[in-house]
Formats: C-alpha cells, sequence, structure tokens
C-alpha cells in the first residue's frame, strides 16, 4: 500500500479495506497503523476477475434477496428461442423473459465513458520508455487537455460525421466515434484532423451519448 501523496494510485493492488473506526487522519500520520503499512509495503490478498465477480455479485444479492440470479447458459437458449443475435442489448431482453418479441426497434442508445485524464499520467511505476515515475501527472503534448476553445471529448460534426475529440496533436486532432473508431479525411489515411475542420456540437464532461 502507497499513499497517492507519495506516488500510489487507485489500482486494485494498492488498494485496502479499512473499516471507518480505523480509517482517520491521525491513522495516516507517520508513526500510526496505516503509515506503517505504507512504511511496510502492506499488500492485501488479489483475486482474479472471476472470483471477484463471483464474491461481488454474490454480496448484491445478499444484499437485495428479491433480485433473481440468471446465467450464460439460461440466457443463451432464451435469446436463440427469440431468435435474437448475441449483443449486450439482445440479452438484457433475453433475461426479461418475454416469451415473444412484436416489435423491436431499429435505434440503440450508446453510453461511454471518456476518461480525460489518462491514467497513465498517474501510475506509480515509470511508463515505457521512461525511467522515472510521472508521479506529479505532468501532461505531455500528447495528453492536452485544450487548445484555444477545443477541449477534450467536445462533440463535432467533421466531413458530415459526428465524435468526440479524443486527443490533440499541435493544431490538429484525433476524433472517434460512439463506437472508438477514427473521423479521418476522406481518402486518408492518416488519424489527425485539422481544427479548423471542425464544427462545434457541444462541450462534455466525462460521457459521450448516441443513438445509432
Amino acid at each position: 500500500m502507497m499513499y497517492r501523496s507519495h506516488g500510489g494510485s487507485n489500482a486494485a493492488s494498492n488498494l485496502i479495506t479499512v473499516c471507518t473506526n480505523c480509517h482517520t487522519y491521525e491513522n495516516h500520520q507517520e508513526g500510526n497503523i496505516l503509515w506503517k503499512w505504507m512504511v511496510e509495503k502492506k499488500k492485501t490478498k488479489r483475486y482474479k476477475e472471476g472470483p471477484f465477480m463471483n464474491i461481488f455479485r454474490r454480496r448484491v444479492f445478499d444484499k437485495y434477496p428479491e433480485a433473481h440470479i440468471t446465467y450464460g447458459s439460461i440466457t443463451t437458449p432464451k435469446r436463440k428461442e427469440l431468435q435474437l443475435e448475441k449483443t449486450h442489448y439482445n440479452d438484457a431482453i433475453a433475461t426479461t423473459g418475454i416469451a415473444a418479441i412484436k416489435e423491436n426497434t431499429d435505434h440503440v442508445l450508446y453510453i461511454k465513458q471518456f476518461r480525460k485524464k489518462k491514467r497513465s499520467l498517474h501510475e506509480a511505476t515509470a511508463r515505457k520508455g521512461r525511467k522515472e515515475k510521472n508521479t506529479t501527472s505532468k501532461r505531455n503534448e500528447k495528453n492536452t487537455k485544450s487548445v484555444g476553445s477545443w477541449h477534450l471529448n467536445d462533440k463535432v460534426r467533421v466531413f458530415g460525421k459526428f465524435g468526440w475529440i479524443t486527443g490533440f496533436s499541435g493544431q490538429s486532432c484525433y476524433v472517434k466515434n460512439i463506437q472508438d473508431e477514427y473521423v479521418t479525411i476522406p481518402g486518408k489515411s492518416y488519424k489527425q484532423v485539422n481544427l479548423s475542420s471542425l464544427e462545434f456540437i457541444c462541450h462534455n464532461n466525462n460521457w459521450q451519448f448516441s443513438i445509432l
């Protein structure tokens, strides 16, 4: 365990579960228990994704006993009976237990989270190609927050297509659609798009919404 102020991160390997009685300002100070754990580089027991999700799921259903548990082995045959292809959206339909589908929409709402602050900027270990840790979250040119009036995750229209700014490179930027595909200049192979080619739609927080 390493304090974030000392270069630690929010990675699962650096987290420890502490009760409210022990998670105090005093225990974080030098010489006290949480400080000692940091000095001793205390580590918690780690679980891989499968066991972790099984434990988490069991705790959720213990908390909400009125909920019903289902499994892929149950959902798949139900989805096939409804003659639906494999998608998360169709799996959600199959889990409802409906006997037949009278009408299925042609439109799907996509919601996606976008990280404006890249995780690699505050890792406790040096990034590839670097010798020192980047604990102060310094941004390099590639991870610029904004250029002029343009900001990361701004929704824009370019060459008749909608997308979001995912990064800057000088007076150019990278634009991706909700399906994580680059919106590029027609007939060109490079990914950069000049800022002057963009049509501003709106600023965004850390989310993207699109109906397809």
